[in-house]
């Protein structure tokens, strides 16, 4: 049988290990290092573009509208 009380406590006093050896680094104004090339790349955003067929074609192959929107049935949707 599992004692997750014993596992939970392991798993505590391994992050705080963990933490203590992590807290010991002096890293200073150092450089960044990524495991992954990638880092926070963002791109420029322009102007929104809006694409009115969209909502037009999202309405056509709608199975139920009513005033220009979808109308579904909430019991499907939720429990």
């Amino acid at each position: 049988m599992v004692d997750i009380e014993k596992i939970q406590k392991q798993a505590e006093e391994i992050v705080e290990k963990f933490s203590t050896v992590l807290e010991s680094f002096e890293l200073g104004n150092e450089e960044e290092y990524y495991i992954l090339e990638t880092k926070n790349v963002l791109r420029d955003d322009d102007e929104p573009v809006s694409d009115t067929s969209f909502r037009k074609n999202a309405l056509n192959i709608a199975p139920k509208t009513k005033d220009d929107y979808i109308v579904v049935e909430k019991s499907k949707w939720s429990n």
